[in-house]
């Protein structure tokens, strides 16, 4: 399978929008098919994993900050 980064739009897309898109494009073939749609969740996968570590990270500053205080 690809594990290459997917070309994502810049826009957020609804996911069950985007994953309704790759199912109704026509694929060359069945592996082809589940390339997309697991490029496509592996870059949303990827993208959440950061924004909780962003999260996180925020939150551990503002506990040390406000100890500090």
């Amino acid at each position: 399978m690809a594990t290459g980064t997917s070309n994502s739009p810049k826009q957020p897309i609804d996911t069950y929008t985007r994953l309704a898109h790759l199912l109704h494009t026509t694929a060359p073939d069945r592996e082809a098919l589940v390339d997309r749609v697991y490029e496509e969740l592996l870059a949303r996968e990827s993208r959440a994993y950061a924004a909780g570590w962003s999260d996180a990270l925020t939150e551990a500053r503002r506990a040390r900050g406000g100890r500090r205080s």
